[in-house]
């Protein structure tokens, strides 16, 4: 990734992912709360009682495919900086490639649960 021009575009593609992701939490955050007090309080439908339980799980598997995507994104840039591959640019890269590799099952989860519960009615 010797071209600036890349690199702005790589930069903008993480732009545009952060700012999507922010949006599909904010609604699945908006469609969950109601959800998450009925459960609370004990008025909860059976829905929203497995929508609380599904929402802790997946949070922790999403956190746990993140980890191991970042961590062998990461063994892989450290391989390619011992070969040689270390000048700035490359170097750049590689922190977008470990950033993507971690955030992307969150990024995922994030857009299909906004899409599913604003589907579903909230």
């Amino acid at each position: 990734m010797n071209d600036i021009f890349a690199f702005n575009r790589r930069l903008a593609k993480s732009w545009w992912d952060l700012t999507e992701v922010g949006l599909a939490a904010s609604q699945t955050i908006a469609a969950r709360l109601p959800m998450i007090a009925a459960a609370a309080t004990g008025f909860g439908s059976p829905h929203a009682q497995r929508e609380t339980r599904e929402m802790v799980t997946e949070k922790l598997q999403a956190t746990a495919e993140g980890f191991q995507a970042g961590a062998l994104q990461t063994a892989k840039a450290t391989l390619q900086v011992m070969t040689g591959q270390s000048h700035p640019a490359a170097m750049a890269n590689h922190m977008f490639d470990v950033a993507e590799a971690a955030t992307q099952p969150a990024r995922r989860k994030a857009r299909a649960n906004a899409k599913r519960l604003w589907t579903e009615g909230g």
